[in-house]
């Protein structure tokens, strides 16, 4: 399965995935708590899911679990002070034939920021 985290496709594999969840703790996290995770990771570094993809699946793997419905979240710094109430998180479904043209890009280096904020977010990179 394929997750979009800002402008860089993930390949997750939940059966892969390290220290399966115990199911109550699982259910103690909030959607808002686990946003509020991708918000510290990317208010510390806007570029966290580059830097260590691991940790980044990671937090799409929380998403998915609690929003099976969604496989794209955006987390965008609106500042520069580093504190994630300063982040925006946004979260989508996209079509599965479009993540593997979007995945299938990405790996032939013809997928950048510009064009997932164009086609994904809407946002119009610079």
């Amino acid at each position: 399965m394929y997750f979009l985290l800002n402008d860089m496709v993930l390949e997750l594999e939940p059966s892969r995935m390290g220290q399966p969840l115990d199911g109550q703790r699982f259910e103690a996290l909030s959607i808002d708590y686990i946003a509020r995770l991708g918000k510290e990771m990317f208010a510390a570094d806007p570029q966290a899911h580059r830097k260590d993809p691991e940790r980044a699946r990671r937090l799409c793997y929380l998403l998915y679990l609690k929003m099976p419905r969604i496989n794209a979240a955006q987390f965008f710094n609106l500042g520069t002070n580093g504190k994630p109430d300063e982040v925006d998180a946004s979260f989508k479904s996209l079509n599965e034939m479009a993540m593997g043209m979007m995945y299938q890009q990405q790996q032939q280096g013809q997928l950048d920021a510009q064009k997932v904020d164009h086609a994904v977010w809407q946002r119009r990179a610079a």
